[in-house]
């Protein structure tokens, strides 16, 4: 393990507990882990165990496992961006997102994960622009993203209010 990822972790796990008290007075999203893909890696399913169970830590050192493996899956880069979101450390999961929808930009997940992330940090604007890309990735379908990504935009225009 190289010193920086071990640094990572470490962190990782100090984040975890500061964020908890945040996350949960800002409605922080449950992840409900979806139905294993075709092709999903055991690897995969572990990590969305580790993060239905909130272990992010330990999510993200699955995560970043499978991602030296195979840089060019969307789902792994999504879920260690909402594993990093998750504990606060926004810079990484801006990354992690993006290399998400650099690989599939029209990414259900990322797209709405990313959206809640930009509410979390205030810029509206680009969460609404996800919602507006997201709508386009569900060509007019009622894709459930669309509505959390709603739901989360209209909660925070409602929170600005008060």
């Amino acid at each position: 393990m190289t010193a920086l990822r071990a640094m990572a972790i470490g962190l990782a796990v100090g984040m975890a507990c500061l964020v908890g008290g945040y996350a949960a007075a800002n409605d922080e999203p449950s992840y409900k882990p979806p139905a294993a893909a075709m092709g999903d890696s055991a690897g995969l399913a572990k990590a969305r165990d580790a993060i239905a169970a909130k272990d992010y830590p330990g999510a993200i050192k699955i995560l970043y496992d499978l991602s030296q493996s195979n840089a060019q899956d969307a789902n792994v880069e999504n879920l260690l961006g909402f594993s990093y979101r998750m504990l606060g450390q926004y810079q990484q999961a801006f990354a992690y997102y993006d290399r998400a929808l650099a690989i599939d930009p029209m990414h259900k997940g990322a797209l709405e994960y990313e959206g809640e992330a930009y509410l979390e940090t205030h810029q509206l604007p680009k969460a609404e622009t996800n919602l507006a890309t997201l709508k386009r990735a569900c060509a007019g379908g009622g894709c459930p993203e669309v509505a959390q990504l709603e739901q989360a935009i209209e909660r925070y225009k409602k929170q600005a209010k008060n």
